[in-house]
């Protein structure tokens, strides 16, 4: 695309970014860098057309952006904006991590919140994959005669409760030492970790263990077995009730619905832990119907070389993208700088 065409492209997206509204030639002509007339402007935006990257909602009306539209100018025309005023906050991130908790949870909410008022979206994280933390505390305690309750709590503040069926449950007090055993044993590692240790003890002979030890280990890779995908978080939904384009109680219901339902975002935002940099879905390009008025952006966060999870918004696709990514880039910076601080006092 030559320069021209771009820049007619980026007012066309920039307008109706700010304006909701369609844009025309004549309107184009008084705002454009190069003096062109509305016939010229009128023949590069019927080429814009045939390529899919502007519309005209109806036949009296100007051009608005497409997906394929926004997609061009997230790809092209981002890295040539001039740099978001959010560029600030990076400079005070140190001095400025998340309000202290004492759980994660809390860290994780409030960043979601605050992400959510820099870009009147709302905001979304997933917490980290409990498999890849790292084991802090275990517990075992006796529910019944086949029943025991696991409580494990991880280096980063997660805890996970879990009950597990067996023959005959040991007394209280051998549970106490199995727990003390299994700690010893991987305190620091991963749930990932602990479950393949367990295993390859296992399968060596019983000669090699205690049989106490050996009834602990089994009962480990009982309690370890543990493969959850991290809890969704979402802050500042009604924002979305803010852009005229939800005024249709339709497309406002089955944003909501995914709200709701959470299985889609979940699923965007545990892709969006295998992506570098962002990743950014528009309009039709989310699997969920539901979000094809909507564009989903997210970021990684992480700890000491760690990728932990991934924090975001959902808004509509007419959202200001340099302010969003550059608020979604600071978010990760503040959130894997607050769970560092967090994990160091914990």
């Amino acid at each position: 695309m030559d320069p021209r065409t771009e820049e007619i492209l980026e007012k066309i997206i920039v307008h109706f970014i700010k304006n909701a509204e369609p844009i025309g030639s004549r309107m184009l002509s008084k705002v454009l860098k190069q003096k062109l007339s509305p016939a010229t402007i009128r023949n590069v935006m019927s080429d814009l057309s045939d390529m899919g990257f502007i519309e005209q909602p109806h036949t009296s009306a100007g051009r608005i952006p497409t997906d394929a539209g926004y997609r061009y100018y997230i790809n092209s025309l981002l890295t040539q904006s001039k740099s978001s005023d959010l560029d600030q906050y990076f400079d005070h991130i140190e001095g400025d991590g998340l309000t202290q908790h004492n759980r994660l949870e809390d860290i994780l909410l409030d960043a979601t919140k605050e992400l959510s008022s820099l870009t009147n979206c709302a905001g979304i994280v997933i917490s980290p994959k409990f498999s890849a933390s790292r084991l802090k505390q275990l517990q075992l305690v006796k529910l019944s005669e086949k029943q025991i309750l696991v409580v494990i709590v991880t280096q980063i503040g997660m805890v996970h409760n879990k009950v597990i069926h067996l023959r005959v449950s040991p007394d209280q007090e051998d549970l106490n030492k199995m727990a003390v055993i299994l700690l010893e044993l991987f305190e620091g590692k991963s749930i990932a970790q602990i479950r393949k240790n367990l295993v390859e003890k296992l399968s060596k002979t019983k000669e090699d263990y205690d049989p106490f030890i050996i009834q602990a280990i089994r009962l480990g890779k009982k309690a370890f077995d543990i493969d959850s995908h991290g809890e969704l978080f979402i802050s500042g939904r009604s924002k979305m009730c803010t852009y005229p384009e939800f005024n249709d109680q339709r497309k406002l219901m089955a944003v909501y619905k995914v709200f709701e339902e959470k299985t889609s975002l979940t699923d965007f935002m545990i892709e969006a832990m295998d992506n570098k940099g962002l990743k950014i879905n528009i309009g039709a390009e989310n699997q969920d119907n539901g979000l094809n008025t909507c564009s989903v952006i997210a970021g990684t966060y992480g700890n000491h070389g760690y990728m932990l999870g991934s924090i975001g918004i959902v808004g509509p696709t007419r959202i200001n993208y340099p302010n969003v990514i550059t608020a979604i880039q600071y978010s990760t910076e503040k959130l894997s700088f607050s769970l560092s601080r967090f994990l160091d006092s914990n």
